[in-house]
C-alpha cells in the first residue's frame, strides 16, 4: 500500500512537471514568434507578419490571455489597414469586441466600436459608421473618459462630413479640438485639424482648409514618429495646393506623402497620392503622366474597395451581430434558469416553512390541549376529593349526632327499662315515674332521629321543592337567631331535577351556616332567580367579612371549598366580594 501511494505521488509530480515544461516551451515559442513579427514588420512584409500575429492570437486564445489578445488584435488591425484588407480587419474587430463584451471591458468595447465605425467609413457606409461611433461616444461618456470622448467626437465629425453634413461635422470636430487642447495631446489635435481641413476642402473653402492642413503638419512635426499620419497630412496638403493652383507646392507635398506611404507600404495613402498627382498633371495638360498615375490609382482602388469586399465586411459584422444575439439569448436562458431555480428554492422553502409552522402550531395546540386536560383532570380530582371529603364529613357528623345524642338517649332509655324490670319491690309511683321517664327519652330520641334525617335529606324538599324548603329553613333561623332575613324567589314555577335541587340545597345551607357561624351579621339577603338558561343565587350579609387573599388551605373551616366544589360539579361559576368590616356577597350562576 505504501509503494502504491508512492508511485501515484511520483506519477502526479511527473505530470505536473510535463505540463509546466510544455507551458514553458509554449512561452518560449511565443517569444520567438513575436521576434519574427518584429522582423517582418521592419521588412514591410505585412502578409508574413500577419501570419505570425495569427499564431500569437491562437496562443493567446489557448491560454486565455485576454490582455495579450487585446494588444495583438490592435497590432494586426494596423497591418490590415496598411494592406487595405478591410474584411480581415472586420473579423479581428468583431472578435476583439466580443472578447471585450465577455470581460465587461467598456474601454476596449468603445475602441472596437470606433474601429468598426472606421472600417464602415472607409467603405463609404456612413450610416453604419455613425451608429458605431455613437456607441463609442456613449461608452466614453459613461466612463467619463475625456480622451475617448474627444476621439468619438472627431470620428463622428468625419462621418458627418462624409455624409455632406458639414456644419454638424465642424461642430463635432471643434469640440474634439477643445478636449485635445485641454489634455495637451498634440498628436490627436493634429489629426482633428486634418479632419477640419478636409471638411473645409469639401466646402471648397480652400483658404481655411490650407490653414488647418498646415496646423496638422505642424503638430505631426512636433511628434515626428507617426509616418502614417504624416503621409496622409502631406497628401491632403498637396491636394489643397492643387485646388489653389499652386502646382509646384502641390507636387512637392504629394510626392513627399507618396514616398512615406510607399516606404511603409500603406496602400490607401498610395492610392490617394496617385489620384492627386493624376489630377495635378491633368490640370497642367501633361496627360501622359496624368494617365499613368490614374492607371495606378484605379488598379489599387479596385483591389481595396469593391462590391465583394463591402459584402464580405457586412457579412462579417452581421455574423458578429448574430453571435452576439445568440450569446444574449443563452445568457437570458441562464438567467431564466437561475431565476426559476431561485423561485423553486423560495417556493420549497416557503412550503417547508409553512409545514414547519403548522407542525409547530399543532404541537403547541396539542401541548395546550394536554395542559388543559391535565388541569381539567386535576380539577376533577380536586372536585372528587372535595366531594369525598364532604361525604366523609357528612358521615362523621351523622355518626357523631347518632353517637352523642341519639345513642345517649337510647342508652338511657335502655337503662330505665332494665331498672323497671328490677323494681319488683318498688312502689307503683316509682315504677310509674321510671316508665314515664323512659317514654320521654324515647320521644326525645325519635325527635333527634327526625332532626338527623332532616339534615341528611329534608322531607319537605322532595314534597314542596327547593324555594319553599329554603324559606322554611330561613324562618326557623330567623326565629331562633333573631336574624333579619330577606328572601326573594323568582321563576321557579317548574321543579328542577332532584339531583340539582339537592346540590343547590346543600350550597345554600352551607352559605347560610357560614353566615350564622362566622359573619356575626344582623341582616341576611338571599335571591334565588331562575333564568331560561341559568339559575342565579346571591347571598349577602352585613357581617364582619374576610380577606379575599386567603388560600383554600386556610379556609377549610368556612366551608367555601365544599361550596366551590359543588358549584364546579354543576359546571357553574362563583364570585365572592368581601373585605374586613364590609360584609360578604356571594354570587353563583348554575347552568340549567
Amino acid at each position: 500500500m505504501f509503494y502504491l501511494r508512492r508511485i501515484i505521488w511520483l506519477f502526479g509530480f511527473f505530470m505536473i512537471t510535463v505540463r509546466l515544461y510544455c507551458q514553458e516551451r509554449g512561452m518560449i515559442s511565443d517569444s520567438f514568434n513575436r521576434l519574427g513579427i518584429y522582423e517582418e514588420v521592419m521588412k514591410k512584409n505585412y502578409p508574413a507578419a500577419i501570419a505570425r500575429y495569427q499564431q500569437a492570437l491562437a496562443f493567446d486564445d489557448a491560454n486565455k490571455r485576454y490582455r495579450e489578445t487585446v494588444v495583438d488584435c490592435s497590432q494586426i488591425l494596423n497591418l490590415y489597414f496598411y494592406s487595405g484588407n478591410y474584411p480581415a480587419a472586420m473579423k479581428i474587430a468583431t472578435k476583439g469586441l466580443s472578447l471585450a463584451e465577455e470581460h465587461h471591458d467598456r474601454v476596449q468595447m468603445a475602441k472596437y466600436y470606433g474601429i468598426i465605425g472606421f472600417i464602415y467609413l472607409r467603405q463609404g457606409n456612413t450610416s453604419e459608421a455613425r451608429k458605431n461611433y455613437t456607441l463609442y461616444l456613449e461608452l466614453a461618456e459613461e466612463g467619463k473618459d475625456s480622451l475617448l470622448m474627444a476621439d468619438a467626437y472627431s470620428n463622428i465629425g468625419t462621418t458627418d462630413a462624409a455624409g455632406h453634413n458639414y456644419t454638424v461635422a465642424l461642430s463635432s470636430l471643434f469640440r474634439a479640438c477643445r478636449l485635445y487642447e485641454h489634455q495637451d495631446n498634440v498628436e490627436r489635435l493634429a489629426n482633428a485639424s486634418y479632419s477640419i481641413s478636409r471638411v473645409y476642402k469639401e466646402m471648397q473653402d480652400y483658404g481655411q482648409a490650407l490653414i488647418y492642413s498646415l496646423k496638422a503638419l505642424e503638430g505631426i512635426a512636433k511628434t515626428g514618429y507617426n509616418e502614417y499620419d504624416k503621409a496622409v497630412y502631406l497628401i491632403n496638403a498637396g491636394d489643397i495646393y492643387k485646388e489653389l493652383s499652386q502646382f509646384g507646392k502641390a507636387i512637392q507635398m504629394t510626392r513627399q506623402g507618396l514616398a512615406i506611404a510607399t516606404n511603409i507600404a500603406h496602400r490607401e495613402d498610395q492610392q490617394d497620392a496617385w489620384h492627386t498627382l493624376s489630377d495635378i498633371y491633368a490640370r497642367q495638360g501633361q496627360y501622359d503622366s496624368a494617365y499613368l498615375y490614374y492607371t495606378l490609382y484605379s488598379a489599387l482602388k479596385d483591389s481595396i474597395v469593391n462590391d465583394r469586399s463591402r459584402e464580405e465586411i457586412q457579412e462579417i459584422y452581421e455574423q458578429y451581430a448574430v453571435d452576439k444575439k445568440d450569446k444574449e439569448i443563452e445568457l437570458q436562458k441562464e438567467q431564466l434558469a437561475r431565476q426559476n431555480l431561485w423561485r423553486n428554492i423560495i417556493i420549497v422553502s416557503a412550503l417547508l416553512l409553512i409545514v414547519f409552522t403548522l407542525l409547530l402550531v399543532n404541537r403547541r395546540r396539542l401541548k395546550h390541549k394536554a395542559d388543559y386536560e391535565m388541569k381539567l383532570n386535576r380539577q376533577r380530582n380536586d372536585l372528587f376529593n372535595a366531594i369525598i371529603m364532604a361525604q366523609d364529613n357528612e358521615r362523621k357528623r351523622i355518626a357523631r349526632d347518632i353517637h352523642d345524642t341519639l345513642g345517649s338517649l337510647l342508652s338511657a332509655a335502655k337503662l330505665n327499662l332494665s331498672a323497671i324490670d328490677e323494681m319488683n319491690g318498688s312502689s307503683a309511683e316509682e315504677r310509674q315515674y321510671t316508665y314515664k321517664t323512659t317514654l320521654a327519652l324515647l320521644d326525645e330520641a325519635a325527635i333527634e332521629l327526625r332532626n338527623i334525617a332532616h339534615n341528611i335529606m329534608p322531607a319537605g324538599l322532595s314534597q314542596i321543592g327547593l324555594p319553599a324548603t329554603i324559606k322554611s329553613v330561613l324562618g326557623s333561623i330567623s326565629l331562633s337567631r333573631g336574624l333579619e332575613v330577606q328572601y326573594n324567589v323568582h321563576g321557579f314555577e317548574e321543579r328542577l331535577p332532584e339531583p340539582t335541587e339537592i346540590s343547590l340545597y346543600r350550597i345554600l345551607l352551607e352559605l347560610i351556616n357560614n353566615v350564622i357561624k362566622h359573619a356575626a351579621a344582623s341582616r341576611l339577603t338571599i335571591q334565588l332567580i331562575r333564568h331560561p338558561k341559568y339559575i342565579n343565587i346571591v347571598v349577602e350579609d352585613n357581617g364582619t367579612g374576610f380577606d379575599r387573599s386567603f388560600t383554600a388551605e386556610k379556609n377549610k373551616g368556612t366551608g367555601l371549598n365544599n361550596i366551590r366544589s359543588r358549584v364546579d360539579y354543576l359546571k357553574g361559576s362563583m364570585e365572592i366580594d368581601s373585605g374586613k368590616g364590609t360584609g360578604t356577597t356571594v354570587m353563583i350562576e348554575i347552568p340549567v
